[in-house]
């Protein structure tokens, strides 16, 4: 289980949220939403270690995370707006970069065939749309498998088909135990799990 403590966010002297509390279990999904700038990429940020509260703390099965911030960030994926590809490598050398690290490399395949990649392995990411470079982002969650998926708006720039590839693959994830906390604005999403809305702790 994730629980979330009196979670505040200061910025610039500003409130984004505050007090904010709650706990998610496995085999469950949780919408995050809001409005642009309240503060969800803040929370997924929080969660995955990138940045910090200023009070409250999260718990991972009952203990404070930062106790166990290394096997925590080896069992969680967090994929934010920012695109973690190297550019002037391929879609295969960018993915066979986390599987290694991960040492998942069976996988490798198996992801580039579900987001329908294998035709552009060899290109380069740099000459790919940006539909194309997302599923890319995407396919490391099959790379790399972890319990706990940390999803800031992952439909943003995939077409119907994709939308449909990650609806189906959030649902598969949940099912084998695993944790999905996403924000989106997407209505195909909504259907995945509760939804807390993070303007209620501004």
């Amino acid at each position: 289980m994730l629980s979330v403590e009196n979670l505040t966010v200061l910025r610039d002297d500003k409130k984004i949220f505050s007090d904010l509390s709650f706990s998610v279990g496995l085999n469950s999904a949780l919408i995050i939403k809001g409005r642009n700038g309240c503060g969800k990429s803040s929370l997924l940020k929080i969660i995955a270690g990138i940045s910090k509260p200023t009070s409250g703390k999260i718990l991972w099965g009952g203990e404070d995370v930062e106790n166990l911030r290394a096997d925590f960030n080896g069992d969680s994926q967090f994929l934010g707006h920012k695109n973690f590809l190297e550019q002037e490598l391929t879609v295969i050398e960018n993915l066979s970069f986390y599987a290694k690290l991960a040492d998942t490399e069976a996988a490798l395949y198996s992801a580039l065939s579900f987001f329908d990649l294998n035709e552009f392995a060899d290109e380069k990411v740099k000459k790919l749309s940006a539909g194309w470079q997302k599923k890319v982002m995407l396919a490391k969650l099959l790379c790399c498998p972890a319990t706990l998926w940390l999803l800031d708006e992952p439909s943003n720039n995939l077409d119907k088909e994709g939308k449909e590839k990650l609806h189906g693959l959030i649902k598969t994830r949940v099912k084998e135990n695993g944790l999905v906390i996403l924000t989106t604005h997407d209505e195909m999403f909504f259907d995945l799990g509760p939804h807390l809305n993070i303007e209620d702790f501004a």
